[in-house]
C-alpha cells in the first residue's frame, strides 16, 4: 500500500468510481460512459476532497432516470455531493456534447475547466474522451487570448493599487492581498499554458511560469501578510508597482502598443460603445 497521502487519497477515489459505476443506473450503460477524476489532479498533493466528471452521449442518457435522462436530455449537469466513507466526493455528471461546449468558453469558469481538462485522470474511459476534452482544451478562439490577457492584467492592476492600504495597517488590506495574489498568478498561467488552475492550485502551478519565477518573492510576502506579518506586508506594497512592470514586460512581447498595456487605468474608466 502506497505511504504517499496523494496517491492513497487517488487509489481511494479510483475505487469509489469504479464502485459507483457497477451498479444503478451507471452499470446499465457502462459502455458509454466516461468517467474522469478531476481532484486532485494527476502529479498534485492531496487535497481535502475528490472530484469526478461523468459524461455520457445524450442518446444512452436518454432512458437513465431521475435526475440524469431528463437533465442530461435537456442539457443540463447534474451536480452531486453522495457519501462516500473517507472522502469528500463532488461528482459532475453531463452530456458529453455539452462538455465540450463548456470547454469552448472563455468563462473563468472555462478557463479552469480547460486546465482541469488536460490533468485529468480516466478511471473509466472505453470512447477515449478524455483525449478529446483535453484536445479540445488546447483550442481558443483566435481573439481569445488578448482579450483574456487584457482583463487579467486590469484585475491585476486593480488589485495592486488596492495593496496600498498596506502600508498604513496591514488588517484591511487582507482581502487586496489575496485578490493581487489570484490575479497575479492567473495571469502567469494564462500567458504560459492559455488556461489557470482552480484557487487550490494556483499558487503552486504559477510558482513555475515565467511571471511567476519573476515575482516569486513578492508572491511569498503576500502569503505572509496575510498570516499577520507586518514586515512582509509592507514589502509587498512597496513592490507592487515593480510587479505590474514585471507583467507588462511580458505581455509586451505580443501587445506592446495596445492601450490597455500602456495606460490600464485609463482604459477601464473607457465608457462602453
Amino acid at each position: 500500500m502506497t505511504s504517499d497521502p496523494a496517491d492513497a487519497l487517488r487509489e481511494q477515489a479510483r475505487e469509489w468510481g469504479r464502485a459507483l459505476l457497477s451498479g444503478t443506473p451507471w452499470s446499465t450503460v457502462s459502455d458509454r460512459v466516461t468517467l474522469l477524476l478531476v481532484e486532485p489532479p494527476a502529479k498534485f498533493p492531496a487535497t481535502s476532497s475528490v472530484a469526478f466528471w461523468l459524461t455520457i452521449d445524450t442518446p444512452s442518457a436518454r432512458n437513465l432516470p431521475e435526475p440524469y435522462g431528463p437533465a442530461i436530455s435537456a442539457d443540463r449537469a447534474v451536480v452531486e455531493h453522495p457519501r462516500a466513507e473517507g472522502l469528500r466526493v463532488t461528482l459532475s455528471v453531463m452530456s458529453d456534447d455539452a462538455l465540450h461546449r463548456f470547454l469552448s468558453g472563455t468563462t473563468p469558469a472555462a478557463i479552469e475547466a480547460r486546465w482541469q481538462a488536460r490533468h485529468t485522470e480516466a478511471v473509466s474511459d472505453r470512447l477515449r474522451r478524455g483525449e478529446q476534452y483535453a484536445l479540445r482544451a488546447n483550442l481558443l478562439p483566435d481573439d481569445a487570448p488578448e482579450r483574456i490577457s487584457r482583463t487579467l492584467f486590469l484585475d491585476l492592476v486593480s488589485s495592486v493599487r488596492a495593496l496600498r492600504s498596506l502600508e498604513v495597517s496591514p488588517a484591511p488590506g487582507l482581502a487586496a492581498a489575496g485578490g493581487a495574489s489570484a490575479a497575479a498568478c492567473r495571469l502567469a498561467c494564462f500567458d504560459d499554458e492559455g488556461s489557470y488552475p482552480p484557487l487550490e492550485h494556483l499558487r503552486t502551478v504559477a510558482s513555475e511560469t515565467r511571471l511567476g519565477r519573476r515575482i516569486g518573492t513578492w508572491l511569498d510576502d503576500l502569503v505572509k501578510a496575510v498570516g499577520g506579518d507586518d514586515a512582509a506586508a509592507r514589502r509587498a506594497a512597496s513592490a507592487a508597482d515593480q510587479v505590474v512592470e514585471e507583467a507588462r514586460v511580458i505581455l509586451g512581447e505580443l501587445y506592446r502598443d495596445r492601450p490597455w498595456l500602456r495606460t490600464p487605468e485609463a482604459f477601464a474608466l473607457r465608457a462602453p460603445r
